[in-house]
């Protein structure tokens, strides 16, 4: 009989890739994580690792048990949702995860859905997707607001359940004190950019739209943190593409012109397909389309 808890962590390991991002992950020691999968092994009675390096990947049998594992997991936790599907009020706790720009945004739907639920405890994680989307697998959150960028089709796990929550228009953004008088997608080749670091799926998007616009951005200022890239563009230090929630919420004034690029981020919930009826998580979905039912524009009018 294969030991249940030794099948999530292999399932980790062929998420995350190496022993020692599992053993961060569940708090564990590396040694710790290598010993059970050992004893999976003997379980098991193949190999289900292999020595690359200084490290290990899964051999085609360890791939094969890591996929039915997440299924059995699954199927698992959603035994145990069912259990609770007829639960009301919500109950327990929701833990939520959303990159910078989203999070300040949902702070008020979060807590107006607290509020509500007085049975539930909503919890708020600031973390980019690419944290958040395997700590959602992992269990550590319930709930992922994550971002889609135009032309980049999003590559989602198994079991992950994906609802629209807003389209957030993005613009070039920049000081007129910057411009001068000039067109800025004219004046584009000779401006400083500030934009997300290389990797951000918003850095690639921003350039490639830049390229076919004519111009290859000069980037000198790079930051995850969009307050940070509009506090640049404020200055007259740099031009900018941003989505239209970190905006101020008049189109255009004096001091800041704003050019609409005809594209926008898709801003998303993720759930795991087992908790996706649980009662708190629903309660907390509903909250978010919710403040995000027309688009993502009213919520800038609320917060600034």
């Amino acid at each position: 009989m294969l030991d249940v808890r030794r099948l999530r962590f292999l399932v980790e390991l062929s998420q995350r890739g190496t022993i020692a991002a599992v053993a961060e992950a569940l708090h564990m020691s590396p040694s710790g994580i290598s010993q059970q999968l050992a004893l999976l092994e003997r379980e098991a009675g193949a190999a289900l690792l292999e020595r690359v390096g200084r490290g290990v990947r899964l051999t085609e049998a360890g791939q094969r048990l890591a996929d039915r594992a997440a299924d059995i997991l699954a199927a698992l936790e959603l035994a145990h949702a069912e259990l609770r599907s007829g639960e009301d009020p919500p109950t327990g706790t929701c833990r939520v995860a959303a990159f910078g720009s989203a999070a300040r945004a949902l702070v008020p739907a979060l807590l107006g859905c607290q509020k509500l639920h007085q049975g539930l405890r909503v919890e708020l994680v600031e973390s980019e997707p690419e944290v958040a989307v395997p700590a959602l697998l992992s269990g550590e959150f319930d709930l992922v607001v994550s971002e889609e960028y135009p032309a980049a089709a999003p590559s989602l796990p198994r079991h992950v359940h994906r609802e629209v929550l807003a389209e957030d228009a993005l613009e070039i953004v920049a000081a007129s004190d910057l411009l001068r008088g000039r067109d800025v997608v004219k004046a584009g080749s000779s401006l400083p950019w500030a934009l997300e670091p290389v990797g951000a799926a918003s850095r690639a998007w921003s350039v490639q739209h830049c390229l076919g616009l004519g111009f290859t951005p000069t980037v000198q200022y790079e930051s995850y943190d969009l307050d940070l890239l509009l506090l640049l563009v404020h200055q007259g230090a740099a031009a900018s593409i941003l989505p239209r929630l970190v905006l101020p919420p008049h189109r255009e004034t004096a001091t800041l012109i704003r050019v609409e690029t005809g594209w926008s981020r898709t801003l998303v919930a993720l759930t795991r397909q087992a908790r996706a009826g649980d009662p708190s998580v629903r309660a907390v979905r509903r909250s978010l389309h919710g403040r995000f039912r027309e688009s993502a524009v009213p919520l800038t009018d609320e917060l600034q």
